[in-house]
């Protein structure tokens, strides 16, 4: 069983973020360290404010702890971080790792706004923090936050990511998650200068949480040595069934993430 490190906010109700992550990566027979980077009491979508705790103590802290205990992870997978002090210290940590595989999910904003809280600091500090990953897999709005690029929903792909790969490491990739072609909607790189593409057919309504669990099904794919293009044929074939399964549901609370029992099922039919 493979270890992998998942950084990313802890919601206790949403079914989001890590919500997502921990089922997915364990259906992929991974052994998972969870790292809350912010503990909230729902996500932010459609509840209200939510409590949320303060680790800025605890992170530190924790970081200090695994050094000490001399754990290693190959493998990380980081999403939303949540402040410029935190991606120094992850970035910092991570350095200090083995890793063979380092997925982020610049998690900044959508539909071309930045989140709240989040100003120009922290877009560079997220900038900085993907200086070192392998794969990177921003939304529209994210990919223009991080090229300084104006914000289009359907953005030229090829100068957009090409600005995109100038910013990470040579050999790492950029990703686009939620590019729409031809009634489709999925994600598009660079191969050899040429845009790629692969999406599945748009399906009615807003989900929460899709983009956190497609970016952990990519990673967990990558780590067991499935090449970019397979791992994202079946990362986007998978969120659909997801989405299928939530909308065949018919739940009540749209507030609620994916429902994953069926990208499960595909998971464990083929790990």
């Amino acid at each position: 069983m493979s270890s992998i490190l998942v950084a990313e906010d802890l919601s206790a109700v949403g079914g989001i973020s890590l919500s997502a992550a921990l089922p997915v990566l364990t259906a992929m027979d991974y052994q998972v360290a969870a790292l809350p980077t912010s503990l909230l009491s729902t996500h932010t979508s459609g509840y209200g404010q939510p409590a949320v705790a303060d680790l800025s103590q605890w992170l530190p802290q924790t970081f200090a702890h695994w050094t000490q205990a001399q754990l290693d992870f190959k493998q990380a997978l980081i999403g939303y971080v949540g402040s410029v002090d935190l991606c120094r210290q992850l970035a910092a940590y991570l350095q200090q790792q083995p890793l063979t595989l380092l997925v982020v999910d610049p998690v900044l904003g959508d539909l071309g706004q930045l989140y709240s809280g989040f100003d120009q600091a922290y877009v560079q500090a997220m900038r900085d923090l993907v200086q070192s990953a392998d794969v990177i897999l921003p939304n529209v709005t994210e990919a223009s936050l991080l090229t300084g690029q104006p914000y289009q929903a359907q953005p030229a792909l090829l100068p957009m990511l090409t600005a995109l790969q100038a910013l990470l490491k040579p050999g790492a990739t950029a990703v686009i998650t939620d590019v729409t072609q031809n009634q489709q909607i999925g994600c598009a790189w660079l191969a050899a200068g040429t845009v790629q593409f692969v999406g599945q057919p748009r399906l009615p309504g807003h989900y929460n949480g899709t983009g956190d669990t497609l970016a952990a099904v990519i990673t967990g794919l990558l780590g067991r040595g499935w090449s970019l293009t397979r791992s994202l044929t079946l990362a986007t074939q998978w969120l659909q069934l997801a989405v299928t399964e939530t909308l065949a549901a018919q739940r009540t609370d749209e507030r609620q993430g994916v429902a994953l029992g069926a990208l499960i099922r595909a998971i464990g039919s083929l790990v």
